[in-house]
C-alpha cells in the first residue's frame, strides 16, 4: 500500500499557487471562482487524486470508525453473507460498516469509491481486484488498508481474501468430463466488470482444451443473472446447438433457468445434458434435479476480511489468505 499521506486542501493550493480559501471555494460554491481558475483546481484535484474530507468541520477527528465496504452486486443476496460476517467481525472493534453496491458499473464503482473516501474511512473493504484504473489510483493514493474481495488470483493492491477463479472454472468443467459429457458450453450474465465470471470462463476452456475436447461454445448476455436469462440463452443455444451435452452455468440463479428450459424442451438431466452451477443458492439443493455447484466460503470470506482489516489497523503487514470453496456433486450431473 502507498504509505504517502493523501493529498490534501493546501497540498491542491500549492500546485496551482492559490490559498486553501481559493480551493475550497471552488468545490463549495464553484460558481464563485473564475473559470479558468476552477478547471486549473479540478485539474489539481484529479493529478493528485484528492478526495474532499467530509468529517471536515463536523468532527474533531481526521478519521471516522467507518470501514467502507464496496460490493459489486446485492442481487439474488450474492455478497449478502459476505458483508454480514465482515460487520461482525469489525463489530468486535467497534467499526461501522459503510456499505455502497456498484452493480457491475464501472462509473459508479468510480463515483461510490470517491463518496466512501471522503467520509475518511479508516480502512476500505472492496469486491475483486479488477478495477477501472482510476479506482485503483484513488485506492492506493488514499492511505488506509485496502482489503480486496471473493478474488485472488492476482495481484492486490494492500490485502486480500478470496479464490482463484480460473482454478473454479477448470474444476465445474473437468467434473462434467470426467462424468462423460464431451461437448460442453459456457452460459450466464457476463458483463465487462464482472472479471471473475471471465476467469471463470477462461478456466473451462483450459481444461476442455487440455482434454483434447475443441471449442466451446459460449451463450452470454451483458445482464443480471437470473432464471429468465438462463431459460432464454439455454433455449437459444440448444436451438443452435442440439449437440450440447453440458452446460456450465456462472451462477446459480442462471442454471435454475437452464434446468427449466432442459424441463420444457424435454432433455433429461443428466443423462442427456448435465449442468453445473456456482454459488451453491440455498434452493440448489431444493430443485429436481438439484444442482451440482461450486460453494465458496462466502462466510469464512467476511470473517477472514474483517481480521485483516483489524490487523492492518493494529499495525500488522498486507496479507493475501486464500478461502476454501469445494464442488457440491448433486442429482445434475450424476444419477
Amino acid at each position: 500500500m502507498d504509505s504517502k499521506a493523501p493529498p490534501t486542501l493546501a497540498s491542491i493550493a500549492e500546485r496551482v499557487g492559490v490559498s486553501v480559501n481559493t480551493v475550497s471555494r471552488a468545490l463549495r460554491a464553484p460558481n464563485t471562482v473564475r473559470p479558468q481558475l476552477r478547471q486549473r483546481i479540478n485539474a489539481a484535484i484529479e493529478e493528485l487524486n484528492y478526495v474532499p474530507n467530509r468529517l471536515a468541520g463536523g468532527l474533531s477527528a481526521t478519521r471516522s470508525d467507518i470501514v467502507g465496504v464496496v460490493v459489486a452486486s446485492l442481487y439474488h443476496s450474492e455478497f449478502a453473507s459476505i458483508v454480514d460476517a465482515l460487520q461482525a467481525a469489525l463489530l468486535t472493534q467497534n467499526l461501522q460498516v459503510m456499505l455502497a453496491n456498484t452493480r457491475y458499473d464501472p462509473d459508479q464503482e468510480e463515483r461510490l469509491v470517491r463518496s466512501v473516501l471522503s467520509w475518511r474511512p479508516v480502512a476500505v473493504a472492496i469486491v475483486g481486484i479488477d478495477h477501472p484504473a482510476k479506482v485503483s489510483v484513488l485506492l492506493k493514493a488514499a492511505g488506509v488498508p485496502i482489503v480486496e474481495m471473493w478474488d485472488v488470483g492476482g495481484p492486490v493492491i494492500d490485502s486480500g481474501v478470496g479464490f482463484d477463479h480460473v482454478a473454479v472454472g477448470r474444476a465445474q468443467a473437468m467434473h462434467l468430463i470426467e462424468r462423460g459429457y464431451r461437448r460442453l458450453a459456457f452460459l450466464g450474465s457476463l458483463r465487462d466488470n464482472d472479471r471473475r465470471a471471465y476467469k471463470r470462463l477462461q478456466g473451462v476452456r483450459e481444461a476442455v482444451s487440455a482434454a483434447g475436447l475443441g471449442e466451446i461454445a459460449v451463450a452470454t448476455m451483458p445482464h443480471p443473472g437470473s432464471p429468465d436469462l438462463g431459460e432464454a440463452l439455454a433455449t437459444e443455444l440448444l436451438a443452435q446447438s442440439p449437440e450440447i451435452d453440458a452446460i456450465v452455468c456462472n451462477s446459480d440463479v442462471v442454471a435454475f433457468g437452464v434446468l427449466r428450459a432442459l424441463r420444457k424442451l424435454d432433455r433429461k438431466v443428466p443423462s442427456e445434458v448435465g449442468v453445473v452451477g456456482f454459488g451453491d443458492n440455498p434452493a440448489s439443493s431444493c430443485l429436481t434435479p438439484s444442482l451440482t455447484t461450486i460453494r465458496p466460503d462466502r462466510e469464512a470470506i467476511g470473517r477472514l476480511s474483517g481480521e485483516v482489516v483489524i490487523a492492518r489497523l493494529n499495525g500488522e503487514e498486507g496479507r493475501v489468505c486464500f478461502a476454501d470453496w469445494s464442488l457440491v456433486e448433486r442429482e445434475s450431473t450424476s444419477s
